[in-house]
């Protein structure tokens, strides 16, 4: 099992149980993931780690398979491990935070979401075969599509997060880093 699986299945299982180890009220519903990693929450170093090592574990995987293809996506783990350790601000208002932190955590999401989108798009417009193509082509749809239904359904949002999720992990597992030579 490649690096890159292992902290899939890590960073699932982390979110997974977020519910039972963080703060009362938070709902995998209406929250986002981020939140579990949130500023002066109870045990937010469990997924700010998780954060990290699938950050990690993506570049590792990309440098030791390096093809130029592959940099996107490194470029979204070296921003996703750096979102981790910059905290978003806590699902309670009454609840003090940095607000730099969480402006510096929402910026390398963005990153990160962006290296993304532009790695699908890459794997779509060259890589083989068709069926192939089009699976990256709709992946970088999505990568656009659902943070922007995010901001549209708030009280969905970590629905919606979770199931982007599931998309570009599964796309991970199954296909990195051994994306087509582009």
């Amino acid at each position: 099992m490649g690096t890159t699986r292992v902290a899939i299945a890590l960073f699932v299982a982390v979110a997974a149980l977020g519910p039972i180890y963080t703060a009362e009220g938070y709902s995998p519903v209406a929250n986002v993931i981020s939140e579990l990693a949130a500023q002066n929450t109870p045990r937010n170093y469990l997924m700010s780690a998780a954060f990290v090592a699938l950050g990690t574990a993506v570049i590792y995987d990309g440098v030791k398979a390096f093809h130029r293809s592959l940099m996107p996506f490194m470029l979204f783990g070296i921003a996703f491990a750096a979102a981790g350790l910059f905290g978003h601000k806590p699902i309670s208002d009454a609840v003090p935070y940095s607000a730099w932190l969480d402006t510096a955590h929402s910026a390398l999401a963005t990153a990160s979401g962006i290296a993304l989108t532009v790695g699908f798009l890459w794997q779509a417009a060259a890589a083989h075969p068709t069926a192939y193509r089009l699976l990256s082509a709709v992946l970088a749809v999505i990568c656009v599509a659902l943070p922007l239904l995010m901001l549209n359904l708030p009280r969905y949002q970590g629905l919606v997060q979770r199931l982007m999720y599931l998309l570009v992990f599964a796309w991970l597992w199954v296909y990195y880093p051994r994306t087509a030579d582009a």
